[in-house]
């Protein structure tokens, strides 16, 4: 990834930004808390305009490193958000030896080089001693898989700027959750092979919350998916676009249709981190916090229970992708200085 990364940096970042004008639409709402949503964007789209102006040799590596470090931030914080995964030192490692290219893979019991994972594990967290062998293993293909289904994405809907269809989503999520069946106590394990990109035939909800019916998910997926790809097209051909607002709102309708069996809440916040990442050329990371993870699970709450749209969380989005906007160009200016 690390080739693609550079290569696809050296032709302008963020990859679809020499195409679209950044425009806000009406859809935030104002928080007394922080800045108000139309302050927050003039600043971000004049700190874009600062990198997508820096030299390229300059812009190649600071751009490089920066995506590939919020991408370990946002698997930690999306991991943990769902209680999965592992500490932050055990996720650098594995996701820096995946985005080096080193082949590293699902590991279950029955492997050879089982034994040897498991002490590495426990050498870098001696606490995961004190836990069953496949509940360590698990945790740790919920970090592989994490990461090289965020790289699957990344290549296929940001650099070669593919549709995100259906098959794109099912195929991310098998993806992400090999190596990583479904406990019940009440029955057998759901094997990944059994739910990878496979739509529920279940109801789920999670609180006071029902999600989508389950003959009515294909429906609404489809739907989904080609509502984005009209609204891609028509940003297209006006040559303006409001990615966070876009990004916040098919990450929320995604995570309400609830398609999958499992990992529906890791799924949607890889949706929102690919198409932030091809319009605005930043991933956010979001529930490295306990205060950001009970602040993003009362907002999707909100959203679910109360029917008002995207805007609360697409304000919440803006806030930290305008953060990282700024952490980039502040690295980019650092750098040039130095030359």
């Amino acid at each position: 990834m690390n080739n693609n990364m550079t290569d696809i940096v050296l032709k302008g970042w963020p990859p679809a930004a020499k195409d679209f004008a950044i425009c806000p639409d009406d859809f935030y709402c104002q928080r007394p808390d922080a800045q108000q949503p139309g302050e927050l964007f003039i600043k971000a789209r004049t700190w874009l305009e600062v990198i997508q102006n820096a030299p390229l040799d300059e812009m190649k590596g600071v751009v490089t490193k920066e995506i590939q470090d919020s991408m370990v931030r946002a698997i930690f914080g999306s991991n943990q958000i769902e209680r999965a995964g592992l500490n932050l030192d055990i996720t650098i490692h594995l996701c820096r030896r995946i985005l080096d290219g080193e082949d590293v893979g699902a590991i279950c019991e029955s492997d050879l080089d089982c034994q040897s994972t498991l002490l590495e594990l426990y050498r870098r967290d001696p606490a995961l001693r004190k836990l069953p062998r496949k509940d360590v293993l698990r945790s740790r293909n919920e970090v592989v898989q994490h990461c090289k289904a965020f790289i699957f994405l990344i290549e296929q809907f940001v650099f070669e700027k593919k549709h995100l269809t259906e098959s794109l989503i099912q195929e991310a999520h098998r993806i992400l959750v090999e190596g990583v069946p479904v406990t019940d106590c009440d029955g057998p394990d759901v094997q990944p092979e059994e739910y990878g990109g496979v739509y529920r035939t279940l109801i789920v909800g999670a609180g006071t919350t029902n999600f989508t019916v389950p003959k009515f998910v294909p429906a609404n997926m489809k739907k989904m998916c080609e509502n984005l790809q009209d609204e891609l097209e028509a940003a297209e051909e006006k040559k303006a676009i409001d990615p966070i607002s876009t990004a916040a709102k098919y990450s929320l309708e995604f995570v309400q249709i609830h398609p999958f069996m499992d990992s529906n809440g890791r799924m949607c916040r890889l949706i929102l981190n690919v198409i932030l990442c091809r319009y605005v050329g930043v991933i956010v990371p979001i529930g490295e916090q306990e205060a950001e993870r009970e602040e993003y699970m009362q907002i999707k709450r909100d959203s679910s229970e109360k029917m008002e749209g995207h805007g609360e969380y697409a304000t919440f989005v803006l806030i930290r992708a305008t953060r990282r906007i700024r952490e980039m160009k502040k690295k980019l200016s650092g750098r040039t200085r130095k030359y």
